[in-house]
């Protein structure tokens, strides 16, 4: 489906933010779903490339894509300005559900991780209560934290050059927060791998559900290449991410 760029703004570090609008609305996006997204209009790169959605509007009218440059694809998306046309397909896959009877919520990220918070905290506002533990290499890479807090999440930031938050992994403000009494109904994380291994082993070490999306390179989106499978847990089985996830509940597959 051609989407219309409406926004390419800049975020600092790699990151930018693609704002577009469907020609048609576009049904069923949520918080971790993603779409599969043409970089040019001619056949270089020939593979689309897998985004997560930010945020969405409900009707479907428009969605947001947060972007890392990382290579040829990404770089071209990057020099789109407004009225230029994208092509993507999706959503795809599953996303982040909050209990019915959850009233609060703990989401983790590292880098483009945040992606998927972004509309979560958006569409749960007034609902739950939420906190963000948002995680970079440095604070040029720490992304959305101001506009989490002005949709009414708390947002905690940890920078492993200590240039902002606390000094060392998002992880270590997640433990003090635990072992200060404190207990969420559930834990999100997205992220770099061994972050969101992390994540899931302290929730089970806490008793708390946890789901995980995870970024396994995808090549077609809907399960035909095989390309992004991964290991259920306890099992010599694997499952492809893109069909069956990304997000997963943390006791369902080995991370």
């Amino acid at each position: 489906m051609d989407c219309i760029v409406r926004i390419n703004e800049e975020l600092g570090g790699d990151f930018f933010y693609l704002g577009l609008e469907p020609l048609e609305p576009i049904a069923d996006i949520r918080p971790g779903r993603f779409f599969m997204v043409r970089c040019s209009q001619s056949a270089d790169p020939f593979l689309r490339r897998p985004m997560s959605v930010a945020d969405y509007k409900k009707d479907g009218s428009g969605f947001g894509l947060l972007v890392q440059i990382a290579g040829w694809g990404t770089s071209l998306l990057s020099t789109l300005v407004p009225w230029d046309r994208i092509d993507v397909i999706g959503p795809f896959g599953t996303n982040f559900e909050v209990p019915d009877k959850a009233r609060s919520v703990w989401s983790v990220a590292g880098g483009s991780g945040v992606a998927p918070f972004l509309g979560l905290v958006d569409h749960t506002e007034g609902h739950v209560d939420h906190t963000v533990f948002l995680g970079a290499r440095t604070s040029e890479l720490l992304i959305y934290a101001d506009r989490l807090k002005d949709r009414g999440a708390s947002v905690i930031t940890a920078t492993e050059d200590g240039s902002a938050g606390e000094h060392g992994l998002v992880t270590e403000p997640l433990i003090k927060k635990l072992d200060s009494g404190e207990k969420p109904d559930v834990i999100f994380t997205c992220g770099p791998t061994p972050m969101m291994r992390a994540v899931a082993q302290i929730a089970e070490a806490h008793g708390i559900k946890c789901s995980v999306s995870l970024e396994n390179r995808m090549a077609c989106g809907f399960g035909a290449c095989v390309g992004c499978v991964t290991k259920k847990r306890g099992e010599d089985n694997y499952i492809t991410v893109c069909s069956r996830g990304p997000v997963f509940d943390s006791f369902e597959v080995e991370i």
